[in-house]
C-alpha cells in the first residue's frame, strides 16, 4: 500500500516537473518573438519629444497639455512640426470626432476657418484627431488650426490615412511611440488666404519606438496629392526629413547613437 502511494507521489512530482519545464520553454520562445521594452521615464520622454529650430525659422512652442506640443510657425500659418506620445493604453479610447476646427487666440499668425474656405483644400490634421479618443479635451485641441494645414484629399483619405492606422497598430505592438509630423516647404509651394497660409508640397512622418531596444525609428515623406502604393515608396531616414526641413529631431542623443538612427531606413523591422 505504502509503495503504490509512493510511486504515485513520484508520478505527480514528475508530471508537475515536466509541466513546469514546458511553461518555461513556452516563455522564453514567447519572449524571443516579441519586442524587448522597456519603461519610458517622464525625463527621458521629454529629451526625446526635443526638436531643434534652426535660426531664423519663425517658431512658436504651443503645448496642449497632456495630448500633443506644436511648433508653430507664423510666418507660414502652419506647424513646423507637431509631437506626441501615443500609448497602447490610449488606443482604446471612444471619444466621438469633435469636427470643430477653431483658432487658437493666443498663437500669432494661426488662421481662421475662414483662410480654408472655398480653398478646396481639405484641413488636414498634423496629430491625428483618430490617436486622441482617450480623451475630450485632447480631441477638442487636436482641431486647433494651429494643428492643421491644407492636405490635398487625395493624400488625406489615401496614403496618408493608410499611415496614420499603421502608426496605431504599431504602438498596440511595441507599448508607446513618439511621433512627430509636419509639412515639407518648397520655395514654389502656393498658399492661401491671400499668402498668409503655405500649401506644402509635402509632408513628413518621424517614428520612434523607445520602449524598444534597441531603439526602433523610421521616417515617411509623401508628396500633397496621390498617394497609393507600398508604404517602402516613402519611408526615408530622418537625415532626409531634417535636409529638406532644417529641422533637427532627437537632439539630446549622443551623437553616435543619432548617428547611426538616422541615416537609416529598416522598414523591415516595423513590418515584420
Amino acid at each position: 500500500m505504502w509503495q503504490l502511494w509512493g510511486d504515485a507521489v513520484k508520478f505527480l512530482a514528475w508530471g508537475l516537473t515536466v509541466a513546469l519545464v514546458c511553461f518555461l520553454l513556452y516563455k522564453v520562445v514567447m519572449n524571443n518573438n516579441a519586442p524587448h521594452l522597456v519603461p519610458l521615464t517622464e525625463g527621458g520622454r521629454d529629451s526625446l519629444m526635443t526638436v531643434g529650430v534652426p535660426r531664423g525659422m519663425s517658431d512658436t512652442l504651443v503645448n496642449y497639455g497632456e495630448a500633443f506640443a506644436v511648433h508653430f510657425n507664423s510666418t507660414r500659418g502652419i506647424a513646423n512640426c507637431a509631437a506626441y506620445e501615443l500609448t497602447r493604453n490610449e488606443l482604446g479610447g471612444n471619444v466621438e470626432r469633435s469636427n470643430d476646427f477653431m483658432p487658437d487666440p493666443g498663437v500669432k499668425g494661426c488662421p481662421s476657418p475662414a483662410d480654408y474656405a472655398g480653398s478646396g483644400m481639405d484641413r488636414g490634421h498634423l496629430v491625428p484627431a483618430g490617436d486622441m479618443k482617450w480623451s475630450e479635451q485632447a480631441m477638442r485641441q487636436s482641431f486647433m488650426l494651429t494643428n492643421v494645414a491644407p492636405m490635398h484629399k487625395a493624400l488625406n483619405e489615401g496614403g496618408w490615412a493608410k499611415l496614420e492606422e499603421k502608426v496605431r497598430e504599431w504602438a498596440a505592438r511595441d507599448s508607446t511611440l513618439l511621433v512627430f509630423t509636419g509639412p515639407v516647404v518648397n520655395e514654389d509651394d502656393t498658399t492661401l488666404a491671400g499668402g498668409r497660409v503655405t500649401v506644402p508640397g509635402a509632408y513628413y512622418k518621424v517614428i520612434m519606438a523607445p520602449c524598444v531596444r534597441p531603439r526602433r525609428v523610421i521616417a515617411f515623406i509623401y508628396p500633397n496629392g496621390h498617394s497609393g502604393g507600398r508604404l517602402s515608396q516613402y519611408a526615408v531616414s530622418i537625415d532626409e526629413v531634417e535636409r529638406r526641413t532644417g529641422l533637427d529631431f532627437f537632439p539630446t542623443l549622443p551623437d553616435e547613437e543619432q548617428q547611426w538612427m538616422e541615416r537609416s531606413i529598416n522598414l523591415e523591422a516595423w513590418t515584420n
